[in-house]
Formats: C-alpha cells, structure tokens, sequence
C-alpha cells in the first residue's frame, strides 16, 4: 500500500511519502501544492492525508483533481482542517479557506466538477483536545448560528473513483 503525508510539517511517517515545502523539517519530496503537477505519475496512491493543509491552499478544487490524478482507483483521501467558526481558523494569517461541514458534500462535489471521481465516505468532527467538552452541548447545529467558535476542527474520507477505461 503507497501512502502520501501531504503537508507533512514535523509528522515524519516512515513507510510513507512525505511531502512538504518547508526546508525546516525532515521530508522525502519537496514540492509547493499549489504548483501543479505533482511530482508523481497518475494511480501511484492508495492512502493521501492533509492534515491541517487544505484551509492553506490557493485552489482547493484543483488540488483535489490533482489528488484523483494521482491517486488510484479506490484511494482513500482524509483531509482534516479547522471549521469557518473555529477560533484556530481565524487565528492564522496563512489561512486562505474558511470551511464548514458541507464543504464537501455531495452538492458542492457536483458544482466543483468532481462528484463523478471523488465521493464523500465519512465525515467527523475533531475536537481540540481542551474543549473536549463542546461534543457534549446540545442542539449544535442549531447553536453554530449564535455562537462562534463552536466548533473547533473537521476531518473528511473522500474516495477516489475512476473508470478504468477512460482519462481524468
């Protein structure tokens, strides 16, 4: 199984590929991703992760088709980012993307495009480890409208389809 650590910062995986632009931390390719291609051929993954990239990146819906490029039939994508509302998304000027839980939805895949080779498997909220206790509050998807910083992080598993047959 070939697997990706996409924006792998100081989370160094052995028996993976980890890829990052900064030359302060230990890496096996570096490569800016918001340049495209990627310097990989097409279907060499079967496992990418973004942990804490996606809200960073100039054009999200072309690094997901970059990601399908490069990604093979049934590759599992998980992307973890930080909610619109969170107090972390508005605490980093490097923030480009403000995100909320129907980012990558059914619908918003069929307006990008990508609905016939990306499918969204699970999705789940991630809670900063000291507000462990906002999973608790009640009515939340009621609540996110009045109070700000409700939530705090959201993680996505996209599956990679492609027909065999034909060119992304």
């Amino acid at each position: 199984m070939k697997k990706l650590n996409l924006g792998s910062g100081k989370d160094y995986r052995n028996d993976w590929v980890n890829m990052d632009i900064h030359s302060d931390f230990k890496k096996d390719v570096t490569h800016d991703f918001n340049k495209f291609p990627y310097p990989f051929k097409e279907n060499t993954f079967d496992l990418i992760e973004l942990r804490f990239v996606f809200e960073h990146l100039e054009n999200p819906i072309r690094v997901l088709k970059e990601l399908i490029r490069i990604g093979k039939n049934n590759c599992k994508i998980i992307i973890l980012t930080s909610h619109a509302n969170s107090y972390a998304q508005w605490s980093d000027l490097q923030h480009r993307n403000h995100m909320n839980e129907h980012i990558l939805d059914d619908w918003q895949l069929e307006e990008y495009g990508l609905k016939k080779n990306l499918k969204l498997v699970k999705f789940t909220w991630v809670w900063d480890k000291s507000n462990w206790w906002k999973k608790y509050i009640p009515l939340k998807s009621y609540l996110k409208i009045f109070l700000n910083g409700l939530y705090d992080n959201m993680g996505f598993e996209l599956k990679v389809l492609k027909d065999t047959n034909s060119k992304i």
